[in-house]
């Protein structure tokens, strides 16, 4: 009777033990073991997720992912490595959702691959007129340099390959949201404010469920930038020059950081993390519609779920060389590691277990969900 009492202890030790299980890398977590097909947007696992897609800005495009070593820099050296992004990257050395996923789902599609030399224009830097180079983007609608009102683009982009009457139309979908970053920055000029950045959002996300059908929608909230690029210039030498000197890219990427304007960033990045809270909370209660049109059967609800997601580090534990060093400004693929881990774990943890701020750890392992895990909506 001993021996059986141990013997059930122990196996639901290892159960426990095996059912919490985190490695160095996604390949060493075990494969999931088949069920039927999920019937609800609430019943998730990675392996359902079958198309991965994104919108953003030049985070989420791998804008000066990977640091230079040449004595200076110059705008060629400016590229967006898509395939190495912590989001959408499909590279196969890249710590990424779409990666992560993948591992559960050999067929997922969407995932970007390769790079794109960033658009130079000499009065910008960047160019902002959209481009998409589907067999490097794939679905990764991100732009650099734009802000919300540049969404309508993305998301019309992404509705060729994902809505109406396309193949990918009813395949179950992950459709990333993550940008702000360029609003924040030009939060001095007019019409630059929290609350047309929520109408922007809201707009386009509705467009966008409009016309999609079976999908995740992850709201990341914007990060207080305002704190982290202030951290390369406490460590001189470290961000790169060009060898004349004409430009600063810093002043492009953030017009409004001189005159007191990081410390107002930081204020309105907490306005603009309200107002996609509204908007998720907003989009969540129409896609729920009434109880009498339930009742009625006047209302289908779609299988789609909005939800937010944060994402947010204390600059005091993140160290200067996982801030690129081309401008001080992009997290470069050191940041996309820990960025990776950390929201892959954020998908599996429930709205009020959330971690709303981490500390920066390279060395997080990945988590490995078991077969009771689901994405939480």
């Amino acid at each position: 009777m001993k021996l059986t009492n141990f013997l059930l202890f122990l196996l639901g030790f290892l159960v426990a033990l095996v059912s919490a299980l985190s490695f160095p890398d996604i390949s060493q977590c075990p494969p999931l073991p088949q069920r039927p097909p999920p019937e609800s947007v609430h019943d998730l696992r990675p392996d359902d997720i079958k198309v991965i897609a994104a919108m953003g800005d030049s985070i989420t495009a791998g804008l000066a992912a990977i640091n230079v070593k040449t004595k200076y820099v110059s705008p060629e050296q400016f590229v967006e490595f898509r395939g190495k992004g912590f989001i959408m990257g499909g590279d196969p050395d890249s710590n990424s959702i779409a990666n992560y996923i993948k591992h559960y789902n050999q067929d997922l599609v969407g995932a970007s691959v390769g790079s794109n030399k960033a658009r130079y224009c000499k009065e910008t830097f960047f160019c902002f007129e959209p481009y998409h180079n589907y067999p490097v983007d794939q679905l990764n609608a991100a732009q650099t340099g734009s802000t919300s009102s540049g969404l309508d683009d993305q998301v019309q982009y992404l509705l060729k390959y994902i809505g109406p009457n396309t193949p990918l139309a009813h395949e179950w979908k992950m459709i990333h949201l993550y940008i702000g970053y360029n609003d924040i920055s030009a939060h001095c000029l007019p019409g630059m404010t929290p609350v047309n950045y929520g109408r922007n959002v809201y707009n386009n996300l509705k467009t966008l469920i409009n016309n999609v059908d079976k999908a995740f929608i992850n709201i990341l909230s914007v990060q207080h930038f305002n704190e982290l690029i202030q951290i390369p210039p406490k460590h001189p030498g470290y961000v790169k020059q060009f060898a004349d000197k004409s430009i600063n890219v810093h002043d492009h990427e953030c017009i409004c950081c001189s005159n007191g304007g990081l410390e107002r960033m930081g204020k309105q990045v907490d306005m603009y993390n309200e107002q996609l809270k509204e908007v998720v909370a907003r989009l969540n209660r129409e896609l729920a519609g009434t109880l009498i049109e339930d009742l009625l059967g006047i209302k289908r609800q779609k299988d789609v779920a909005v939800v937010y997601q944060p994402l947010d580090t204390y600059s005091a534990t993140v160290p200067v060389d996982s801030i690129s060093n081309l401008d001080g400004f992009h997290p470069n693929i050191k940041t996309y590691k820990f960025a990776s881990r950390l929201l892959w774990r954020q998908l599996f943890t429930k709205k009020q277990d959330k971690v709303l701020i981490s500390p920066f750890d390279e060395n997080m392992p990945v988590y490995c969900p078991t077969a009771e895990d689901r994405l939480q909506t």
